[in-house]
């Protein structure tokens, strides 16, 4: 199956299907004929999947870059070696980046791919849920700062993104949960009929049987592909509403130093978290808390490695990108399958809210 993310020139296919990266080479040679290609992993997918990437150099005239494994790696000296690579080898504007991994790596090399000589052609394949419904659509790539996630970066739209949900069998459970947040969270913003799925579905899901699987990545691309076509620089505030529970994830990620705790974990705590802020704001209304009660506790909800700090996750917010004008920007849900951004909450209601869901037994 095919969704296309609709940018006029910038337009581009993502294709979804099982086993789809064992024809790589075919794809994207009739899309870049007579091209270079670099392919940029990690050391855990280029252990996993060295048989493919073997078909790959076989079939293409491709150069591989092994980047190191982990969120902590998503740094400027990592973007920065794999353009000295690119350099060291004389590649050309007419180079293509292939990304083959998670989110992180996408992020690296759609970052490296947009930055050298100005910019070339990437094409992304995503190895992790996550990555195939969220990050791997939308051209949004960048590394992270001590100051905060995605802090440098630029807005470099993929030529493809080529969705091969067999990948999913060597994901590992935590992982898959991580993703699944992500997944989960369209249930939030992308109407009522998808908020209905997640609750249907769930189950079914979690346990990654094949068809549900497949059509809920399926849904969750095609209402990110329709977003960023109406949204594409996160200028209109719609784009903003794909960060549902992100603002309470990022400063979550951060207390705990990018380390020991997931994105998408802390993707799952973000959006409690937004709910929360929902009914103290009181953008939920009061007949539907039950419907949004009865859609969380569905979540997988991961234990932490300790308690955050309130206090301290609020001050953390203020690195977010998502700050306009010093003032924080929430998503917060309304209408099951819908919700706002507001900029009008207070500190208190804030930190009322972390030191409910944050608090020791």
């Amino acid at each position: 199956m095919e969704v296309t993310v609709n940018l006029g020139q910038r337009s581009y296919p993502v294709l979804i299907d099982q086993g789809i990266a064992g024809t790589l080479p075919a794809i994207i040679s009739e899309k870049f004929p007579n091209r270079r290609f670099a392919v940029v992993t990690n050391t855990t997918i280029a252990g996993y999947y060295k048989s493919l990437i073997d078909l790959w150099e076989k079939n293409l005239d491709c150069s591989l870059i092994t980047i190191p494994d982990g969120e902590q790696y998503k740094t400027i000296d990592t973007w920065k070696s794999i353009l000295d690579f690119l350099l060291e080898n004389r590649f050309e504007r007419s180079s293509v980046v292939v990304a083959l991994g998670g989110g992180v790596v996408g992020d690296i090399a759609g970052f490296a791919a947009a930055s050298f000589l100005r910019g070339i052609p990437y094409v992304q394949v995503p190895t992790t849920l996550l990555a195939m419904v969220d990050s791997s659509i939308g051209g949004k790539t960048a590394v992270d700062h001590p100051m905060g996630k995605n802090l440098i970066g630029a807005f470099h739209q993929p030529s493809m993104t080529l969705v091969d949900t067999n990948f999913l069998a060597t994901l590992p459970h935590r992982e898959f949960i991580s993703g699944y947040a992500e997944l989960f969270k369209y249930g939030f913003i992308g109407g009522k009929d998808t908020f209905n799925f997640i609750l249907e579905e769930n189950e079914a899901m979690l346990k990654r049987e094949s068809i549900p699987l497949l059509d809920g990545i399926r849904r969750s691309i095609q209402i990110k592909a329709n977003v960023v076509s109406e949204d594409e620089f996160e200028t209109k505030g719609l784009r903003a509403l794909l960060n549902f529970g992100h603002t309470f994830a990022h400063s979550i990620e951060r207390f705990f130093n990018f380390e020991q705790v997931l994105h998408g974990e802390a993707v799952i705590w973000g959006m409690l978290c937004a709910c929360a802020l929902g009914e103290k704001t009181g953008t939920i209304p009061q007949e539907m808390r039950s419907a949004y009660k009865n859609i969380l506790d569905h979540l997988p909800v991961p234990a932490l490695p300790s308690v955050p700090d309130a206090s301290k996750l609020y001050s953390y917010m203020f690195s977010d990108k998502k700050v306009s004008s010093g003032k924080l920007r929430f998503i917060v849900p309304t209408l099951p399958g819908q919700s706002i951004v507001k900029k009008d909450i207070n500190e208190a209601d804030v930190l009322s809210v972390l030191s409910s869901i944050f608090k020791a037994d």
